[in-house]
């Protein structure tokens, strides 16, 4: 029982991640003119993509960067966030259960600096696509233990029920 509602609740979150892509994400403000609504696709790829264009500008042509330091690691942060979540669910997967718990610390750790570049440079705000995003990654991350199961007895792995180890139930 424990096993089939930790596996809804991560498929759930999964999926909920997923569609946070196609919803706005980050909405504009009146003291933010011409900053147009963002979807969740559009955040997470101009993050990853935007800091490297810069990077590549600024070391090959001389270019200086042209946003603020503190913000350009924020984004550079940002941009990683998405990547190293999908590498938490594929380890997830595969049973690599130390390696999902250091992530999920990771991940987590890593969404503030997100904000930091949403509220304070581009002055807008967060929306429905930000929050489902959010909400789909604390469901996959912690799947196990909203179903009432910790992380050290979850799935069987491959090498667990050769030795004959069964999780506890």
């Amino acid at each position: 029982m424990f096993r089939a509602a930790q596996e809804r609740m991560f498929w759930i979150g999964l999926l909920i991640y997923g569609i946070s892509f196609c919803l706005v994400a980050v909405g504009e403000t009146k003291s933010s003119p011409g900053n147009q609504p963002l979807f969740g696709f559009a955040c997470a790829s101009m993050a990853l993509i935007y800091p490297v264009i810069e990077a590549r500008a600024a070391l090959l042509h001389n270019v200086p960067i042209v946003v603020p330091p503190t913000v350009y690691v924020s984004l550079l942060i940002s941009g990683w966030i998405n990547p190293l979540f999908m590498m938490a669910v594929f380890l997830d997967l595969t049973n690599h259960l130390r390696a999902v718990r250091i992530l999920r610390f990771v991940v987590l750790s890593l969404i503030p600096f997100s904000w930091f570049v949403i509220f304070l440079f581009l002055r807008a705000y967060p929306r429905e696509g930000h929050f489902l995003w959010i909400i789909g990654i604390l469901l996959v991350l912690f799947s196990d233990q909203m179903s009432g199961r910790s992380t050290t007895s979850g799935r069987i792995s491959a090498t667990d029920s050769k030795v004959g180890i069964a999780p506890a139930l």
